[in-house]
C-alpha cells in the first residue's frame, strides 16, 4: 500500500490518502488526532494519535514552590481545578507526614464533590450542543452560577 499525505503533492488518485484530522485546542471537549487512511471517500484506516495534554507541568513543579505550584496545578483543567489543586496539596502533605484535621478532610471531600456536580452540569448542558439543542445550556450554567458561589 502506497500512501500520499494531503498537502505534499503525487498521485491521489492511484494511491490512498492519508488525512490527519485534529489535533483539536486543549480547551474542547477532548483533544484527540484521528491520522485517516481513505481510499476515495471510503476509511481504510483510523488510527487514534492520544496524548497532547501534557504541557510540561511536570519541568515547570521543579523551578517553582509549593505556592506557585498549587496556582499551575489548578489551570491544568479549567472544569476541575479544586481537585487538580487538591491533589497537589495532597501529595506535599504526605510528603511532609502532615495530618490535616478532621474538619479539613470533611471540607475538601464537600468541595470536590460539588466540583464533580459541576463538571457533570458542564456534560449535560454542552452535549445537547452537538445534537442541535441550545436551551439546555442555559439550565445548567444557571446551575452552574448558584454552584460556584457556594464553592467561593
Amino acid at each position: 500500500m502506497t500512501e500520499t499525505t494531503i498537502g505534499i503533492g503525487g498521485a491521489a488518485e492511484s494511491t490512498d490518502m492519508v488525512l490527519n484530522i485534529g489535533p483539536q485546542h486543549p480547551s474542547t471537549h477532548g483533544v484527540l488526532r484521528l491520522r485517516i487512511v481513505l481510499d476515495g471517500e471510503r476509511v481504510q484506516h483510523a488510527e487514534p494519535v492520544i496524548g497532547y495534554m501534557h504541557r510540561g507541568a511536570e519541568k515547570l513543579f521543579e523551578a517553582r514552590d509549593y505556592r506557585q505550584i498549587i496556582m499551575l496545578a489548578n489551570r491544568h483543567d479549567w472544569l476541575s481545578a479544586f481537585s487538580n489543586e487538591l491533589g497537589v496539596v495532597m501529595a506535599v502533605e504526605r510528603m511532609l507526614g502532615m495530618e490535616v484535621p478532621e474538619r479539613a478532610v470533611w471540607t475538601r471531600t464537600l468541595l470536590a464533590e460539588l466540583n464533580r456536580v459541576l463538571n457533570h452540569l458542564m456534560f449535560l448542558g454542552s452535549y445537547p450542543l452537538e445534537l442541535g439543542g441550545i436551551t439546555p445550556v442555559f439550565h445548567a450554567f444557571r446551575e452552574r452560577e448558584e454552584l460556584q458561589a457556594v464553592m467561593e
